[in-house]
């Protein structure tokens, strides 16, 4: 009976291990279990109880050296109260910090949109990242693995939609521009990290609209399907949305203008993620 037993171990264990291998292939590429260590946690003083489930994760950039970011978001600033869930530092080794339980909701997004949701603290997780300006200073690989690390377990954790993984520039059209154009999000996107168009089809629309370029209100339009929110249909509006799409998918060049290269990606976008949306997600 002993022997018979111990015979069926290495298949079970096979199976167990096919079991778990298939079971992360829909995740992000790879399938932490606690690779995030906190190393200190800060009291955030701007908290609420969660009303909403989590369905995003936010990224910001804090514009401020490490000192004055755990100063400020642990909701001391005397005239902008920010909080904020994880702060990730620019040491050499970074360091992940926590502000605020994941079920409490924090004033990071502010006066937001997205889809058919709207001031997206309720829903969403937020992330800070020490960099003076992400427009204008890369942000270094060591930070990126650990931004990496600790997005795919907060993504695996609530089940996040790439298109809900999200700039704050992408939530507050006009209002922000972090966490800036040099964010590097493709990178995120090939370790199952939020969104991004498939070349094939960025190449089959730049080869399409070389011969004639589309309509600004037609591409306009795509981005609201996909889910950005202009605050209005006015030239400017139109032009400030462009320029957040470009922060996020084209930071070479950020200038609110439609060209072949922006015009194939969004479009290409919209065909990988919003072909087979219902109408309602749309609105």
């Amino acid at each position: 009976m002993h022997q018979g037993a111990s015979s069926y171990r290495p298949i079970v264990t096979l199976a167990l291990s096919l079991f778990l291998f298939a079971g992360c292939a829909s995740e992000p590429k790879q399938c932490p279990r606690d690779r995030i260590k906190i190393a200190q946690d800060f009291p955030c003083q701007e908290v609420e109880p969660r009303k909403q489930p989590i369905r995003y994760l936010i990224l910001h950039h804090t514009a401020a050296s490490l000192p004055s970011s755990i100063q400020m978001l642990q909701g001391k600033g005397e005239t902008n109260k920010v909080g904020i869930h994880y702060l990730v530092c620019d040491q050499p080794h970074p360091q992940v910090y926590r502000f605020a339980p994941e079920n409490l909701a924090t004033s990071h997004a502010g006066k937001s949109a997205w889809r058919q949701d709207q001031s997206l603290n309720q829903s969403s997780v937020g992330i800070e990242i020490v960099n003076l300006d992400g427009n204008l200073n890369p942000y270094p690989p060591s930070q990126i693995a650990q931004i990496i690390a600790l997005c795919q377990e907060i993504i695996i954790r609530y089940k996040i939609d790439p298109t809900h993984v999200l700039a704050h520039s992408d939530i507050s059209i006009g209002r922000k521009k972090d966490p800036g154009s040099l964010f590097p999000w493709k990178e995120l996107a090939e370790a199952g990290i939020g969104a991004w168009p498939d070349e094939a089809d960025i190449q089959k629309f730049q080869t399409l609209y070389a011969q004639k370029l589309p309509d600004k209100k037609e591409i306009v339009g795509q981005l609201i399907d996909y889910g950005y929110r202009p605050f209005d249909s006015s030239e400017m509006s139109m032009k400030l949305t462009i320029e957040a799409f470009q922060r996020h998918f084209r930071g070479k060049k950020v200038d609110g203008e439609i060209d072949v290269e922006t015009a194939a990606m969004v479009s290409a976008l919209h065909t990988k993620y919003c072909q087979a949306l219902p109408s309602t997600a749309k609105n």
